[in-house]
């Protein structure tokens, strides 16, 4: 809940920052910042930390992001039901912060006790919500580690193979402005195409492999003039190559032929900005951790996401990496909430993890 109180918006992860170095001092676990300078637009850091295990055991990293989305700046968490939650009209922020506490509670444990095994490295990164962005520009030179968990999904017991691939489509639409009263029909209204265009691409879950959104639909003109200029984004998450291809090919033959249709110039520029990951390659790993889950009482379910996560990124760079879940409810909305009883098994599992992986 302390966690969750300290606000940390993406670009705004100063504070919480701060609040994870207290943390860390605090237990005597050596860290270091990782500075992004103008890598990313962030008042933030990355923090690498190392926890001291056997001599003759390989370290393992555990990944986690310290940013959340928005609204989150005013977090005020409660207990009600048996529910952790924010009070007011904000997320909690469990997608981040709830990996982070429950780990650092286990490590706690762990070395209080004098129980730990293996070395254990901690990857805190910034603005990972807006694109993986303190992941994709961390300093790995400066990790140790072979092997990655990353707790980063809604559901305790699910373990990821898959996540899609993220594919971005800058539409800008050019026409021409006009006076809507002295000659109104020499314009060509930007806009009108732009929506046109929209009308036609199908969003939401397309199949079960594909997902489709809209979004940051931009025409600014004076209420006088035909608009000239419009701007849209589309975001295509998709497992699988050629349902990617075939997805972006449709939409340039919309815009294309839409727009000339109305008159319109059209630029389309694209971004693959995350690749698709398959974790199935790992197979050790997910035995060893399928034993663990095993071993802590909780049925061990291979699952996909169509989330993007930090674990693309070590993935890979060669560190092999199991993405795995904790549950939260009606993650990214004022709803959000966890479930106090269910984070003591969660607790137990992380402890298992550290134990045994």
């Amino acid at each position: 809940m302390r966690y969750a109180d300290c606000a940390s918006e993406s670009h705004n992860e100063k504070a919480f920052c701060e609040l994870m170095e207290q943390e860390l001092s605090n237990l005597g676990i050596p860290f270091e910042r990782q500075e992004l300078s103008s890598q990313v637009v962030t008042d933030g850091w990355n923090i690498l930390a190392r926890v001291p295990g056997k001599a003759d055991k390989k370290p393992f990293l555990f990944v986690f992001h310290l940013d959340t989305v928005a609204p989150g700046n005013f977090v005020e968490t409660c207990i009600e039901d048996g529910r952790i939650k924010s009070r007011g009209n904000s997320i909690l922020g469990a997608d981040g912060k709830l990996a982070i506490a429950v780990v650092m509670e286990a490590v706690s444990r762990l070395l209080a006790a004098g129980e730990m095994n293996r070395p254990v490295e901690m990857l805190f990164t910034v603005c990972q919500e807006l694109g993986l962005h303190g992941g994709k520009y961390a300093d790995y030179s400066r990790i140790e580690s072979e092997e990655a968990v990353v707790i980063d999904h809604y559901v305790t017991g699910e373990v990821l193979i898959r996540t899609p691939s993220r594919l971005y489509l800058n539409v800008e639409l050019i026409g021409h402005e006009a006076h809507v009263i002295r000659d109104a029909e020499l314009g060509v209204n930007a806009l009108k195409a732009a929506v046109e265009i929209i009308h036609q691409i199908p969003t939401g879950r397309i199949t079960e492999n594909q997902s489709i959104n809209i979004f940051d639909l931009v025409s600014l003109s004076p209420s006088n003039a035909v608009p000239k200029y419009a701007r849209f984004d589309v975001e295509i998450r998709s497992f699988g190559e050629a349902i990617r291809k075939e997805a972006k090919e449709k939409i340039h033959r919309i815009v294309t032929d839409t727009a000339e249709r109305m008159g319109c110039r059209c630029n389309i520029r694209e971004e693959l900005d995350v690749p698709e990951a398959d974790f199935s390659e790992n197979t050790d790993l997910l035995e060893r951790m399928a034993a663990i889950y095993e071993k802590t009482g909780i049925p061990m379910k291979l699952a996909r996401s169509f989330g993007v996560l930090d674990a693309t990124c070590t993935n890979q760079l060669g560190i092999r990496t199991v993405p795995i879940g904790l549950n939260i409810y009606h993650s990214h909305s004022a709803r959000e909430y966890v479930v106090v009883d269910e984070m003591k098994k969660m607790l137990e599992l992380a402890e298992n993890i550290i134990r045994y992986f």
